[in-house]
């Protein structure tokens, strides 16, 4: 039996869907603050968590870090963020922080993600 081209690209084009999807469901899913603070399994890793602003950050610091704690309202976890801001953080607003995880207490964060509130809810 001959292999055509086409069967190759075909199951070509399978392997990447399912790297993709991979990738997309179960690699990279949201921590909540409870996951990571006060635990040493995530030090060291790039983490995405997902939580509520704490107290709103006032300015950046001198180091050019945004300074603020996030909350799933049964942990903290402080966070160190090192960007630039398109828009004001608020107390209590929902987002996702992306970072490297440097102390059970500690997030490097180099991505925000704010949620925004839905106007219909």
């Amino acid at each position: 039996m001959k292999i055509k081209t086409a069967h190759i690209v075909v199951v070509a084009l399978v392997v990447i869907g399912v790297i993709i999807a991979n990738e997309a469901f179960f690699l990279s899913p949201y921590l909540t603050v409870s996951d990571v603070a006060g635990t040493d399994a995530y030090v060291g890793t790039k983490v995405k968590i997902l939580g509520t602003v704490a107290n709103a950050p006032t300015g950046f610091s001198e180091e050019g870090l945004l300074l603020f704690n996030l909350t799933d309202g049964e942990g903290a976890i402080a966070v160190a963020y090192s960007g630039s801001l398109s828009q004001s953080l608020k107390e209590g607003q929902e987002i996702g922080v992306i970072g490297t995880l440097t102390s059970p207490s500690l997030v490097n964060a180099t991505e925000l993600e704010v949620k925004c509130a839905s106007k219909y809810e």
